[in-house]
C-alpha cells in the first residue's frame, strides 16, 4: 500500500461524523457492550490519542510495542472505575485535551524518549480518558459489558496504530510523516484546550 493511500485513509476517517460526534451513546435501547465499544470511536480526543500510543509503542518497538497499550488499558479501567463510582479529579476534559498535545509531543520526538517516561505520560492519559468513559456509562448499562466493549474498542486502535506506525517505519517519508501526524495532533490538541 502507498504512504498517500494510508494517509488519505487516515484524513478521510478523521473527518467522519462518528468520529467528530461526542455524545457516546448509541441510542437508548443500545446494549451495555455497544455503548462501551463505540464510545472511543465517538470523539477525536480519545481517537487520536489511542491510536497515537499504537504509534508511539511502533516508533519505539520492541518490548513498548505491548507495554504501552497494555499500560495504557490496564489504568484506564482504573480511571473508569473511579469515574463510574464518581470519585473524579477536576478538569478531566482539560487533561484530556493536555494528553493530545501531550501525544503530538511524543510522536514529534520520534520515539526518541525514555521507555519509563512514555510508560508514565501514557498512563496518566489513561487515567483521564478512563475517567471520561466511566462518567459518560450509559444510565442502566452494566458496568462489566461497557467496559469490556470500550477496553476491546481501545485495544483495536491501540493495534491500528501500530499497524500504521510500522507501515510508517517502512516508508522512505517516515520522519515527514511522523512530523505531520504530531504536529495535526498537537495543534488539535490546543484547539481542544480553546474550545
Amino acid at each position: 500500500m502507498k504512504m498517500k493511500h494510508l494517509m488519505l485513509g487516515l484524513l478521510t476517517t478523521s473527518f467522519s461524523p462518528l468520529a467528530l460526534a461526542h455524545p457516546g451513546h448509541i441510542g437508548p435501547h443500545a446494549s451495555a457492550f455497544m455503548s462501551g465499544f463505540v464510545h472511543p470511536f465517538t470523539g477525536m480526543d480519545h481517537l487520536s490519542v489511542m491510536v497515537g500510543v499504537g504509534l508511539l509503542a511502533a516508533m519505539m518497538g520492541g518490548k513498548a510495542i505491548s507495554r504501552l497499550p497494555l499500560a495504557f488499558i490496564s489504568i484506564m479501567i482504573v480511571g473508569a472505575a473511579l469515574g463510574v463510582s464518581g470519585v473524579v479529579i477536576p478538569g478531566v476534559e482539560l487533561a484530556i485535551a493536555v494528553s493530545v498535545i501531550a501525544m503530538g509531543g511524543m510522536l514529534l520526538a520520534g520515539g526518541r524518549i525514555s521507555a519509563k517516561v512514555a510508560t508514565g505520560a501514557v498512563m496518566a492519559f489513561a487515567l483521564f480518558h478512563g475517567m471520561a468513559h466511566g462518567m459518560e456509562m450509559p444510565l442502566g448499562a452494566t458496568a462489566v459489558e461497557f467496559f469490556i466493549g470500550f477496553v476491546l474498542a481501545t485495544a483495536i486502535l491501540h493495534a491500528c496504530g501500530v499497524v500504521l506506525g510500522k507501515a510508517i517505519a517502512a516508508s522512505a517519508a517516515n520522519r515527514r510523516v511522523t512530523n505531520v501526524l504530531g504536529v495535526v495532533m498537537a495543534a488539535f490538541g490546543g484547539i481542544l484546550m480553546l474550545s
